[in-house]
């Protein structure tokens, strides 16, 4: 009770947070104190999702410190408290969950916590909305710290984590719900740099599954298939090459996306196309359309110098012997 009111008072903007600082201080010189905290986060049914959370967060915080030096039998209960909470029903209790165990997989790694992967394949597995939500995030945020960790041989399994998740996370670009297909493919994703085999083989799967989803009625979805494509020929252009004008198609599709955050990212695309120094034969039919679309979708600020400087070119006439525009979309003054 005393530790629900000081997390209520911690959440509260009119709180002293200095005094309550102290308070949590103290409290956290108990050995058993992230029991508690555990506790609250996982059962901690009549409290609000608010004070839930507070307490997963600061948990999650004092894993990073003390995890190690932790009596075993709590180290245990922490981990215990935590699976069963993967598939919550409040999605806010959910994304904590998944926080805390992504800090403690950094910790304990696979090795440390079998219990884990086996928790995540059954939530996959389950058909459950909330299970496979809850064991999808908590995969992202592995992969988003550490996902080489999943790409190890583990004493016990006869499968690295990532060849068991890949199928799976494959299967959910054509689930019905956009929250499975926006985590699966960040999750693919954060693969692309470290290409473990699993993703090398289902590459035409994976290739075939952003043909699809650069569609997607979700901007999230579409906006990380922008990514993948870019990601991809930076690090990877010998993948993309062949499938090379399909996409650029589609990317000069998405650079007029109605979502603006899907448009930019697609911008990041051209770029890097030419950091690779990919031939320019493949870009050149695209020309007419591209710089049209780049130069119509170009923001500057009241006060940007470069606009001051282009206006200030438009009052004078320009020379005869002005350079001539390589294209016909783009006039002298844009040079």
């Amino acid at each position: 009770r005393e530790i629900c009111a000081v997390l209520e008072a911690h959440i509260s903007p009119n709180s002293d947070q200095a005094r309550i600082w102290q308070q949590l201080q103290h409290y956290a010189q108990f050995p058993d104190f992230n029991n508690y905290l555990v506790f609250l986060l996982a059962r901690g049914q009549g409290k609000s999702f608010e004070v839930r959370q507070a307490a997963g967060l600061l948990l999650k915080n004092n894993l990073r410190a003390a995890f190690v030096s932790m009596p075993p039998s709590s180290q245990q209960y922490i981990k215990s408290e935590l699976l069963p909470c993967i598939g919550a029903n409040n999605r806010a209790i959910r994304s904590t969950v998944g926080t805390v165990i992504s800090v403690l997989f950094q910790i304990v790694g696979v090795t440390g916590w079998i219990e884990l992967f086996q928790a995540l394949h059954q939530c996959l597995d389950s058909n459950d909305l909330d299970h496979m939500e809850g064991a999808m995030d908590a995969i992202y945020k592995i992969c988003e710290d550490v996902p080489e960790e999943l790409d190890v041989d583990v004493p016990g399994l006869s499968e690295r984590p990532i060849n068991v998740f890949m199928p799976r996370m494959l299967q959910f670009f054509q689930s019905p719900h956009a929250s499975l297909r926006k985590l699966s493919l960040g999750c693919i994703n954060q693969y692309i740099v470290v290409m473990p085999s699993a993703l090398y083989m289902a590459m035409d799967q994976y290739l075939q599954g952003l043909f699809v989803l650069v569609k997607d009625p979700s901007a999230d979805v579409r906006k990380l298939v922008c990514s993948a494509w870019v990601q991809l020929i930076e690090v990877r252009p010998s993948i993309l090459e062949p499938h090379l004008k399909n996409v650029t198609e589609l990317i000069l599709q998405a650079n007029k996306d109605s979502d603006d955050e899907v448009a930019l990212e697609a911008c990041e695309f051209w770029s890097a196309y030419c950091d690779v120094s990919m031939p320019p034969e493949g870009l050149r039919e695209f020309l007419p359309r591209l710089i049209p679309t780049l130069v119509s979708n170009m923001v500057y600020t009241d006060d940007d110098e470069s606009l001051a400087d282009a206006e200030e070119d438009e009052s004078f006439p320009d020379r005869d012997q002005g350079f001539e525009a390589p294209f016909p979309c783009l006039s002298v003054a844009w040079i």
